[in-house]
This record gives structure tokens, sequence and C-alpha cells, in this order.
């Protein structure tokens, strides 16, 4: 009987190996699948006077070429490929919107200050005023497309997170289920090795989504982490997650275990398509959208600022019935009280009129950044600038400025309250030119409120110049004034007495008190009487007269329309305190060549990834992916052994039935 118990086993055994090459070959493209092999052991021995002789093999289990190290090598590949191929395939269209040479801001941009130009050379041409109000409309539109973009990718992030949550909490319950059969099939001393393959690749494939981490417990079961450490899956319980409203800005989506309380940062969850969308929204598309509103705030409060300190076509100046003060609208900063605020008090968030510099130009301080707000106690806050964490303190009941803006609170608030401000997030949304404008363009304000003259009489070489208001306050009420030059004293005398004079003399700005009615000349010295600027060269005679006088029927007078037109190549933006250090073409293209960096950075990242991933794959397929060479010489291996084992079954039945018929 042992040689017929031999040829069995061995029978027995090539069967097995042929039915796992068997399983190999059919799923040698199932993905996820991991080679087996029947790992063959010899049978115990039966002891004879001759010695111990062998009963033949059995397959002690089936083995799983299998390698935690390189699956793991691939899954931290899968997830940041994954990732970054989100991000560029978001980036490039923002790239390609932004640089676009046709649907870009550049080409309206330069249009509007074209047409500016052309008011400037004939101010009095209704027709010119048109077409400055079309292109300036045609401006507005282009923000607002441009913005409107913007939005919908953001409504789209707001939808593919949506998406992907949904399919990891799917990927998770999944788990959850293999994870019961495994511990169930555990018992059995042998491990159940396509379930665990399926379950080895449905968490590469919730890599894809989400970066996770795993451990195997000692029933077989696997625990995952997702992120910095959210479990999504314990033994046979699956964590699910949603989507919803942040607390601090209920227009974007967060994510947080479902029903609980807190949201996760947006850091906390990175990797996979997840990770790429979160990176994506927080490095690029909010700085696209605040960068985009701070070129369009600060072309609108510029060009108003220098509006009102002109006079239109008819006549009228600032505060007078009529004139338009805003060439642009625009819509307040935006400020979001936090849900979970327990206080009752109001915020209040404007922006700061422009500054002049000493180049005559208005300019804004306004940055890109978003700004966190948050109360140490019920009078006392701190806000900090989130694009470097920059920090200012303030107290309720006195307005705190900053960054071109002004912040101030009423009413009750509560120690721990928070408050987000988004200062230009939607401002190129919301501009526009003024319809009061639009509806009459002669309330451009091409001309200044004053003009300045020589007297015919005079008999020195001195000349004054043109003049130009360079305060938003400037008073009318102390003109006409005569200045007379007295040779004996070296002096301009004349002023009136109620008016403000400041004079800026080789870089230095001198005050002088009211009642003053005489300074000192000096050739070139800048006179500023009232808010309006003018100087005086030249070598005067004595009792020479300079007149300073409003502007009346100045239909032909462009100086404050020129000033408008000057901003396109002025320093106008991010302002420092005391002057501007970009041009509008200038923030604009900054953005441009931030966006075209950050999308060839991606784009050069992902493909590294994808060689990484590439060669992760390459590694393990040559542990554990199905060769069909490799398996076609087992099938023969085993063919022959299963031959030769029938062979030997075939044998001892021959030699069973010569004894059987000796014994006949």
């Amino acid at each position: 009987m042992s040689l017929l118990n031999t040829g069995v086993s061995a029978l027995n055994t090539a069967q097995l190996g042929l039915a796992v090459t068997q399983h190999n070959i059919s799923n040698v493209n199932t993905a996820g699948y991991s080679r087996q092999a029947a790992m063959q052991v010899t049978n115990g021995s039966m002891m004879t006077g001759a010695g111990a002789i062998g009963q033949g093999v059995r397959v002690h289990t089936v083995l799983r070429y299998y390698d935690d190290i390189l699956s793991k090598q691939v899954n931290d590949a899968q997830t940041r490929s994954s990732e970054l191929d989100t991000y560029h395939s978001m980036i490039t269209r923002i790239d390609n919107l932004l640089a676009d040479s046709t649907a870009g801001l550049s080409p309206v941009l330069a249009g509007f200050f074209q047409a500016v130009q052309d008011v400037a050379a004939n101010p009095s041409l209704v027709s010119a005023r048109q077409s400055m109000t079309s292109a300036a409309d045609a401006l507005a539109t282009r923000f607002q497309t441009l913005e409107n973009r913007l939005t919908q990718l953001y409504d789209e992030t707001n939808t593919q997170l949506k998406d992907v949550v949904s399919e990891i909490n799917a990927y998770s319950q999944d788990i959850a289920k293999l994870n019961e059969k495994i511990i169930a099939q555990s018992h059995t001393g042998h491990p159940p090795n396509d379930l665990l393959d399926q379950r080895d690749q449905l968490v590469l494939e919730l890599n894809k989504l989400v970066k996770v981490n795993t451990y195997l417990d000692s029933d077989n079961s696997l625990t995952v982490f997702a992120g910095s450490g959210q479990t999504l899956v314990i033994n046979v319980v699956a964590t699910s997650l949603e989507t919803r409203p942040s607390v601090s800005d209920p227009e974007r989506l967060v994510v947080a275990v479902k029903g609980g309380a807190a949201e996760f940062p947006e850091t906390y969850l990175d990797g996979g398509i997840l990770g790429g969308l979160m990176a994506f929204r927080r490095e690029s598309l909010d700085q696209a959208a605040n960068s985009l509103g701070q070129v369009a705030a600060s072309i609108a409060l510029t060009v108003n600022a220098q509006q009102q300190l002109g006079q239109d076509l008819l006549g009228a100046i600032e505060d007078e019935v009529g004139f338009v003060a805003g060439f642009f609208k625009l819509s307040a900063p935006k400020a979001i009280a936090n849900a979970n605020n327990t206080g009752t008090g109001d915020i209040s968030l404007t922006f700061n009129a422009p500054q002049m510099s000493e180049n005559g130009n208005y300019y804004t301080d306004l940055t890109s950044s978003d700004y966190e707000v948050r109360f140490t106690s019920a009078t006392t806050f701190e806000v900090k600038r989130l694009s470097d964490k920059n920090v200012i303190t303030g107290t309720v009941g006195t307005p705190l400025s900053f960054d071109g803006l002004t912040l101030d609170f009423s009413g009750t608030h509560a120690t721990g309250d928070t408050y987000l401000l988004q200062p230009t997030r939607e401002v190129a949304r919301n501009i526009s030119v003024n319809q009061d404008i639009t509806a009459d363009v002669r309330r451009i304000a091409a001309a200044m409120p004053i003009r300045t003259a020589a007297n015919s009489l005079n008999t020195g070489n001195a000349v004054i110049s043109a003049g130009s208001v360079v305060d938003a306050g400037y008073v009318m009420t102390n003109l006409p004034q005569t200045i007379r030059y007295d040779e004996s004293s070296t002096t301009l005398t004349g002023f009136d007495p109620a008016s403000s004079i400041q004079v800026k003399s080789g870089g230095v700005t001198t005050t002088y008190p009211p009642g003053t009615t005489t300074i000192p000349y000096q050739s070139g010295d800048t006179i500023v009487v009232d808010g309006f600027s003018f100087n005086v060269t030249g070598v005067p005679d004595d009792g020479d007269e300079f007149t300073l006088e409003r502007n009346t029927g100045g239909t032909a007078d462009a100086r404050n329309i020129v000033q408008i037109g000057a901003l396109q190549t002025a320093l106008t933006m991010n302002g420092n305190g005391t002057k501007g250090i970009s041009t509008f073409q200038d923030a604009y293209a900054q953005l441009v060549s931030n966006i075209g960096t950050q999308t060839k950075s991606i784009l050069i990242n992902g493909q590294s990834q994808d060689t990484v991933l590439q060669q992760a794959i390459e590694a393990r397929s040559a542990v554990a992916g199905v060769n069909l060479d490799e398996e076609a010489v087992n099938l023969i291996k085993y063919q022959y052994a299963y031959q030769a084992a029938a062979r030997v079954m075939n044998t001892v039945s021959t030699l069973f039935d010569t004894l059987l018929s000796i014994g006949a």
C-alpha cells in the first residue's frame, strides 16, 4: 500500500501544481494579482529494517509572492503621482486663461489707457470720451469674465471633492468587508491569497484618491489611516467622511468625519486626487483670484482718486452738483464671520484711499493675501496676514489701518471669535464703470480745477507751471490769489492768510504756519497751496505777478486725464507706505509668471514621479507579477510529473494484479 500511497500523493501534488499554474495564467491581466506557487513538502517516512522509506509528497500551502516594502513603494509613488496629475490638470486651465494673448487682461488694459490718451489729445471731443467709457467697460467685463472662470474652477473643485470623498467612503467600506472575510478564513492556517490581493488592490486604488498608511493586525485585518492619521478602517468598521461648508468660509467645501464636530485642516489629508485638489485650490486658485482682484481694485481706486481731483467738461468739481467722484464702481472688501463665533458684534472692512507718491501718482498698499482676525479678549484682537503670518494687534472702537485697508468692530465680541478677511477675492467679479459716467461722458474729469498764469506785464524771465491738484482735500475758497515777487527780500508774497502752504525744496518739505503770506523764493521749488501744486522757475523781476485761480471754462484742459493716463506706467501697486513698487501690467505679468512657473514645476515633478511610479511597479512585478514563459515551463513540469505519477499508479496496479494471480 506504501507504493500506492506514494503514487497517489504524487498525482495529487502534480494536479494541485497544475491548478495553481492555471490560476496564475488565468489572472495574468488581473489588477493587483500576485502570482502563487504550490509549496511541496515530503510526507513522513516509514521506518523499515532497511532504513527510512519515503511515502511521497504533499502540498503544504499555496504561497503568495508578495513584498510589503515594494507594495508600499508603489502606493507612495501612486498617491504622489495622482496628486501631481490632478494639480497639473487644474492649474493648466488657469495658466491658459491668464496667459492668453487675446483673452487675457493685457490687451484690454492697454486698450483702456490708449482710449485715455485719446481723450487727453482732445478732451472736448465727446466721441473720444465715449470711446474711453467703452474701453473701460471692456476692461471691467474682462475682469468679470476672468473672475467668473476662476469661480467656475472653485465650483468644479467643490464638485470633485464631493465625488472623491464618496469614492473614499466606498473603498473604505469594501476594505472593511474584505477584512471580515479574511478574518473568517484565517483560522484555516492558510492565507486567503486572492482576498489579500483584492484588499491590496483596493488600498492602491484608495491611494489614488488620498495618501493612506496601513497596519496589519494579528488577525490579518488591515487598519487604514489617511493623511496625518485619520482612521478610515479598523478591523471590520469603516469611518465615513463628508464634505461640508467651512465654518470660516461657507463657499469653501472642507472634509470632515461624517457627523463629527471638527473639520480637517486643508493640509491634513494630502496625496492623491484629494490632496491635489486641496493644494491647487490653496496654492494656485486662491492666489490667482486674489491677485486678479488686487489689480482690479488698484486700477479702480487709483483712477477714481485721480478722477476726484479733476474738473469735468461741464465745469463741475468735487462736492459740486453733478460731479462724479468715482469712475469705477467696486464692491466692499469681503469679511466673513466664523460660524462658531459666540459674540454678537459687527465688522467693518473698507479700502483705504490711495496715497500719492512723491512722483505725483497714486498708489495702493493692497496685497494679494487673505487675513485671519482673532479676538484675544472681548476688546482686543490680532490680525494675521496669512501669506507670511505677520501679526498686528488692535482694539475694538479704534479703527485699525493696514495694507491699504481699514478694519473696525463694534458691539460685543467673545474671546476666540474669528473672522476671515478676503479683501480682493471677489473684486474682479463686481468691478464696473460708474453708470453716471456712461450716462453722461461729459462727467469724465479731464481738466484740473485750477489754472495758473503769469502777468503779461512781467519783465523777468520766470515762468509758472500749469499746476495740478495733489490733495483730495483741496480748498477752492481762497482763490483767486495773485502772488508777487519781492526782489529786496527774494520772496513771493500775496498768499491768502487762510491758505495752508508747503514748500518742497531739495527733497525737504517745509510746512508754514497758518497766516503765512510770504515765503522765500528759490527757482524750481514745488509750492503746494491748499492742495494745489505748482512751481516758479527762472529769474523774476521785482513786482512780477503770478495768478492762481479756478479753471473756469477749461474745456480744452487735459491735465487731469493726462495724470490718469500716466497711471499706466506709474508704480501704482504693492505699495510700502511711501510709494508703489509695481505697475498694473507688472503685477498682472507677475501673476501670469507665477502661475506659469507653478504649472511648469508641477508638470516636471509629475513626469519625474510617473517615472518613479513605473520603476516601483516594475520592481513589484519582478516579484509578484505572472511571467507566462515561467508558467508555461511549470505546466510542462507538472504535466510530466502528473504523467509519471500516473505511470507509478499503473505499475502498482500491475504488481498488485500479479500478486493476486500468484495467490490464485
